[in-house]
């Protein structure tokens, strides 16, 4: 069967943005009958990994940026990139004839659950919060707020307090669970940890400042596999939440495919339409109006 290498060179943008990208490029490729490999590769120019991310040590450890924090899909051992045919997420047409996005919801998560499958040292890391926090996944509400650059397209700045209605009606029902909450700037939970005792923040996932248009992992002096390692670790946690309650953002797309929770998107649809919902949410599908 033949071999389609899947790459990006839009270097800049962010790890779950190249993961989707290159799934609905896999789903596409299975379509037409085809084997699929992930290469984001050092050296190349324009670049075929992130840059943000970059680390000299890890690729000579590891030649495949993906590979650092995932296991490949489809297949490990491909045939010679210079032998087979590369599809680049930039002028990939067969993205388009096949629309993995278009797919009913069930199908979108039914494919990343069947093929996301974490490296050992993101689950080894993964656990160290879990225990750290004494998390118990059936007992929590995930919680995750995009800021940052989400507003370039025309987004609404989210106040944190539009979350209270959606975890309220959880809590109405189930008054034990605890929130688990990260947010991608500073003090914007301040609210939430004030109105809800039984909420905490995960230290480990670093925040920008208030009014940033960074992603707050860039702006952390660590390497960048450690850079890249916090939305790996995000997926990893907030996909097996009971509840999880989000507002747009790559990394809450990736992981709520993943999630086999209760998911409530705010002011977006979950298959991250670029529709401009700023007055609604959808919860397991279903569009409702936000409440208030």
């Amino acid at each position: 069967m033949k071999t389609i290498y899947i790459e990006k060179t839009d270097a800049m943008t962010t790890l779950t943005t190249w993961i989707y990208c290159a799934f609905w490029q896999m789903w596409s490729a299975e379509q037409m009958g085809l084997k699929s490999y992930i290469n984001w590769f050092d050296g190349a120019n324009p670049a075929r990994c992130l840059l943000p991310y970059h680390d000299k040590e890890m690729f000579a450890k590891v030649p495949n940026q993906f590979e650092w924090y995932f296991k490949q899909p489809m297949i490990s051992d491909p045939p010679p990139r210079n032998k087979s045919e590369v599809w680049e997420w930039e002028n990939c047409k067969q993205a388009g004839d096949y629309p993995f996005m278009s797919q009913p919801l069930n199908v979108i998560k039914d494919y990343y659950k069947k093929h996301i499958h974490f490296q050992p040292e993101v689950d080894r890391r993964a656990k160290l919060i879990v225990d750290k926090y004494s998390i118990d996944f059936t007992k929590t509400i995930g919680i995750t707020w995009r800021g940052t650059d989400g507003v370039t397209d025309g987004r609404a700045r989210m106040a944190i307090e539009t979350y209270f209605p959606f975890i309220d009606e959880v809590l109405e029902k189930e008054p034990d669970l605890r929130i688990m909450c990260t947010a991608e700037e500073t003090n914007i939970l301040d609210p939430l940890l004030t109105r809800y005792k039984n909420a905490f923040v995960i230290d480990e996932f670093r925040s920008a400042p208030n009014g940033s248009l960074v992603n707050p992992e860039r702006l952390a002096g660590v390497s960048g596999y450690e850079k890249g390692l916090q939305p790996a670790l995000m997926m990893w946690l907030f996909s097996k939440c009971a509840h999880y309650i989000k507002n747009r953002s790559s990394c809450a797309a990736v992981s709520a495919w993943l999630s086999s929770g209760r998911i409530v998107s705010l002011a977006h649809q979950e298959n991250l339409s670029y529709n401009l919902f700023n007055d609604k949410a959808e919860i397991n599908g279903v569009l409702q109006p936000l409440l208030r």
